[in-house]
């Protein structure tokens, strides 16, 4: 029997229910092609009843993540992705790494006025702005959606169309005037939402990284703010921390 009791609350026991088995798939403990157990030794095992569990499973079989056919049990349907030897996101790297089998697909562009209100700095707002949306890939498969923001004195220094071609980033840093004097990114962990999943084209719930970077010019003025979401299998940061250990580490 599991330890795990669903109560009664804001989140409906069927959701609550949904999570628990979601994490069972992720985690590996139900496999890709594993069958799960009955809708009755699921509603004994969390006390509750059948309809519940139906309704659970009917929300992982929309995310993928299980499939029902007629005659059959359910069964998991969930590949875990690989983790990449060399993956598309650094903190030095991801500015500058592109190549030929790099794309981008620009979502919405438009003029906004200030900062976003997630926006929560460092530094203060130069006014205008134009807002970009994009998808990147690599080898068609898309890795990272972003959130960019760039002061309008700034945009109107790009090639047409560049952000099509180039990471705003890196147009940013190649074009701003004046020169930066300060940048800075906070990594957090994510799962992603219904909306996020299907840009990243990931199951929903899925682990991602959410990176903020911000460009200040002299004087802190925000020249650009991007907010970054990035599919945790795409994604991976390697540091030195030597100095960390006090004395450094002897060869």
């Amino acid at each position: 029997m599991s330890s795990v009791r669903l109560q009664s609350g804001p989140v409906t026991l069927y959701a609550q229910l949904a999570s628990i088995l979601r994490d069972r798939i992720f985690s590996g403990i139900w496999k890709s092609g594993d069958e799960i157990p009955t809708l009755e030794q699921l509603a004994e095992e969390f006390s509750v009843a059948r309809v519940t569990v139906r309704q659970a499973v009917q929300i992982l079989g929309e995310e993928g993540l299980l499939s029902s056919q007629r005659g059959r049990r359910t069964f998991v349907t969930f590949e875990p992705p690989q983790a990449d030897a060399q993956p598309l996101y650094s903190s030095t790297g991801s500015i500058d790494s592109d190549g030929q089998n790099y794309t981008i697909q620009v979502l919405s562009r438009e003029d906004f006025k200030g900062l976003p209100s997630y926006f929560t700095g460092p530094g203060i707002s130069m006014g205008d702005y134009v807002r970009i949306r994009k998808l990147d890939a690599y080898d068609g498969m898309v890795y990272a959606y972003s959130d960019n923001f760039v002061a309008r004195s700034n945009y109107k220094l790009f090639a047409h169309n560049a952000e099509s071609h180039a990471k705003v980033s890196r147009l940013v840093r190649d074009h701003a005037r004046p020169k930066l004097s300060k940048g800075s990114e906070r990594i957090r962990v994510t799962s992603l939402d219904y909306d996020q999943a299907t840009l990243l084209q990931a199951p929903i719930g899925a682990a991602a990284a959410l990176v903020s970077r911000v460009f200040l010019t002299p004087g802190d003025k925000v020249i650009y703010f991007g907010l970054f979401l990035y599919r945790a299998d795409r994604f991976a940061i390697d540091r030195d921390i030597s100095d960390l250990l006090g004395n450094r580490a002897r060869v």
